[in-house]
């Protein structure tokens, strides 16, 4: 059984780690209860929890800061993300998938905090150059890539979700330039790996309580090799940064997911 001590011992080991390049002193603490709960429980328990990647947590972490939108919250997690080996193109790839599923104020914010970050150190500005991409100039071009790459990468049953859903139904010529601009656009950038695209999105739906939109995207984050473990970490890392009722909806959304494919 882990002891409280354990706790404390591991959280004061990564902090240090990750707080090797804060470029400021650290505040004094106004309220220590609140920081021991926050060290102990975070830094050494659920950021150290088994069966998700460092750097996926990173991603997920992120994501949901990006959700939330504070300037510290999302500086603290691109510095983060920076020292356990992102580079600046996954990060500001994060941004740009999250364009999708936060939003242009929230991801605009976050790529103008990421950069910030990014031009602190010299070894993170030098990896910081331009993704190879090729953007095709027609629409119709994009949309049949797209769909191409949905298929794919999550299967028949995505293409057939997208041909049904409201905004096809509804606002055709919308859902066309999301699906050219999402999946022939962004999907096809080399920077992050669908794993990682579905953490970024897991997190984010997580984190703006879309549930039906999760519980889609469960079921996607399966086909392209996530594993349940892997999924149910991503929310209970994710969820910290929104609150835990927030972790205990997703997971009944992804649980559903799994008794129905058999896991």
């Amino acid at each position: 059984m882990t002891t409280v001590k354990d706790l404390q011992e591991k959280s004061a080991k990564l902090r240090k780690f990750f707080d090797q390049h804060l470029p400021y002193a650290r505040p004094t603490p106004v309220l220590a209860d609140f920081v021991r709960v926050q060290h102990e429980l975070m830094w050494g328990g659920v950021w150290l929890e088994p069966g998700l990647d460092m750097k996926l947590r990173c991603i997920a972490t992120i994501s949901a800061q990006c959700v939330n939108g504070w300037d510290f919250g999302v500086e603290h997690q691109v510095r983060t993300g920076l020292t356990v080996g992102l580079t600046p193109q996954q990060v500001k790839g994060i941004f740009i998938q999250l364009l999708f599923y936060a939003g242009v104020p929230a991801t605009a914010f976050g790529l103008r905090v990421a950069q910030d970050v990014i031009n602190e150190r010299e070894e993170w500005k030098s990896q910081d150059t331009l993704v190879d991409v090729e953007w095709l100039a027609g629409l119709e071009e994009r949309l049949q890539r797209g769909r191409e790459l949905r298929i794919q990468l999550l299967g028949q049953q995505a293409d057939q979700d997208a041909a049904v859903s409201a905004a096809r139904q509804l606002a055709p010529e919308v859902c066309d330039l999301v699906d050219a601009y999402h999946f022939g656009g962004v999907w096809v950038r080399p920077d992050l790996t669908p794993k990682e695209r579905m953490v970024c999105i897991l997190a984010a739906l997580m984190a703006r309580s879309h549930w039906s939109q999760l519980r889609q995207n469960v079921g996607y984050a399966l086909d392209v090799g996530l594993t349940k473990e892997e999924i149910c970490q991503v929310f209970s890392q994710a969820g910290w940064y929104r609150g835990w009722p927030c972790v205990e909806d997703a997971l009944r959304q992804a649980q559903q997911v799994f008794q129905e494919r058999g896991l």
